[in-house]
């Protein structure tokens, strides 16, 4: 398990490469690893900014300030995606207009 190799608390953040290299698998392997078991309930955070990596929250503010950060992401990955329905939507009536 992931949560078994991670440190507590943002500041000892361990690098996903590190963490894959560690556990023998591709980083990519990681991520999902990962995913499984923030669903089954794990607090496993990332940070971005320095050290930048993953940790497991160590109070409720770390969680709370990396659900705040999930949901900024996924607005900006919403309003991505919406522009692209509206060119699939033009696209759509130009074809109507042929």
């Amino acid at each position: 398990m992931i949560t078994e190799i991670l440190d507590t608390g943002r500041e000892n953040a361990k690098p996903g490469q590190e963490l894959a290299d560690m556990l023998g698998i591709t980083y990519r392997e990681l991520t999902a690893a990962i995913e499984r078991e923030r669903r089954a309930g794990a607090p496993i955070c990332a940070a971005t900014g320095r050290p930048q990596g993953y940790y497991i929250a160590a109070n409720e503010q770390e969680l709370r300030t990396y659900c705040d950060q999930l949901r900024g992401r996924a607005i900006e990955v919403f309003k991505t995606r919406q522009a692209l329905v509206n060119v699939l939507r033009a696209l759509a009536e130009s074809k109507e207009e042929q």
